[in-house]
């Protein structure tokens, strides 16, 4: 084969299709659907057009049958809405919005927004509790395979020596004991009740009762506040924005909290209260859980008739303060764990060789 035919062969024209729908894809899909309606070319076309870029084998084959959906008929939304493992249920509402009120390329430049900035901030929460989950993971395993192989080495060598073995060492090989023994049951267990622990917190009474204690913890309950705060003023935005009417933008922002049990209660009876004639800013001050600056925020928007505005210019610092949270948070864990690991290993090795040191000192 020709120099020129191999390198056309083999250039990287496109990447290498993989299987799992993640958020990246979503958004290069919505990116390249909002530049296609946004230069005039019709929706069905636009769709089949970024299907076929889709570099998701998942996302790729889902798209298919919501553009083949679209080509018997139905609307976009309803199509996307069958997928919600995919399409959130504040992006269906906005593109139902776009097609009713033909404002689809708008509504679909502003959700390709919202998307992009959802994912830099799992991207930066992600990155912030990846070096402390990895110092709590070496620690474990350290602690772990010295007391399973190491420790049971310098006991054997103690029991066949007849020492006596001060508390601490006692204590360690006691703890190196149990593990070889019941370390199996132990791991068993740890799995048994992650599993139980994740179908308990995928129902209401789990999400309820977990939730409301984390709320009240002095800094995770900080955060959980402030990412509800830009959960709610993000969407917000973008629902008013894109011209859902007041009443159908709360019911939407309450299926957004649908797993998020004291929110979205709150945000019912705030719906409730604003379809009674009562404003939205007295009524999210009413249900004690929304902060003050946002609630004096929307009484500004609703005075000045620029809501959306204003909540489009408030989630920015509701997102960086909920960043720089998890960083402060972070930071504090690093030292802490080090410290555990130090001290750990450490009070291992020192219980480990105190015996030796003794014997060595009554050698005359």
């Amino acid at each position: 084969m020709p120099f020129d035919e191999w390198v056309v062969a083999h250039a990287r024209v496109s990447k290498k299709p993989h299987r799992a729908a993640k958020l990246e894809d979503t958004l290069a899909f919505f990116h390249q659907l909002s530049t296609l309606v946004g230069s005039g070319t019709p929706l069905l076309q636009s769709l089949k057009i970024a299907t076929a870029q889709t570099e998701s084998v998942k996302l790729r084959a889902i798209l298919e049958q919501i553009t083949a959906k679209v080509a018997a008929g139905s609307t976009f939304h309803a199509s996307a809405a069958a997928y919600p493992q995919v399409f959130e249920f504040a992006w269906i509402e906005a593109i139902r919005t776009g097609e009713v009120t033909g404002k689809m390329a708008m509504v679909l430049v502003e959700l390709n927004k919202q998307i992009r900035d959802s994912r830099e901030t799992k991207r930066k929460v992600k990155g912030s509790l990846m070096y402390p989950c990895v110092l709590i993971c070496v620690a474990v395993i350290a602690v772990t395979v010295m007391l399973w192989m190491v420790v049971p080495t310098f006991a054997k060598m103690f029991n066949d020596m007849g020492a006596k073995l001060p508390a601490i060492t006692q204590y360690v090989v006691d703890a190196s004991n149990a593990i070889v023994a019941y370390g199996h049951y132990g791991v068993i267990t740890i799995v048994v009740v992650a599993v139980a622990f994740r179908k308990f917190m995928k129902t209401e009474a789990g999400r309820r009762y977990v939730g409301g204690c984390l709320m009240i913890l002095p800094t995770i309950g900080e955060l959980m506040v402030q990412m509800a705060m830009y959960r709610f003023a993000s969407n917000l935005s973008l629902l008013l924005k894109s011209g859902v009417p007041m009443m159908e933008t709360m019911n939407t922002i309450k299926g957004i909290f649908q797993n998020d049990p004291f929110y979205r209660d709150a945000l019912e009876r705030v719906g409730s209260r604003v379809a009674a004639g009562k404003s939205l800013y007295l009524s999210l001050q009413e249900t004690g859980i929304f902060l003050p600056m946002l609630t004096n925020m929307v009484q500004v928007g609703e005075e000045s008739g620029q809501l959306a505005l204003v909540m489009e210019q408030v989630a920015p610092f509701y997102k960086e303060k909920m960043e720089s949270m998890i960083l402060k948070v972070t930071k504090m864990l690093e030292p802490i764990i080090i410290m555990f690991m130090g001290t750990t290993i450490a009070g291992l090795m020192l219980a480990i060789y105190m015996p030796m040191f003794e014997m060595a000192g009554n050698v005359k």
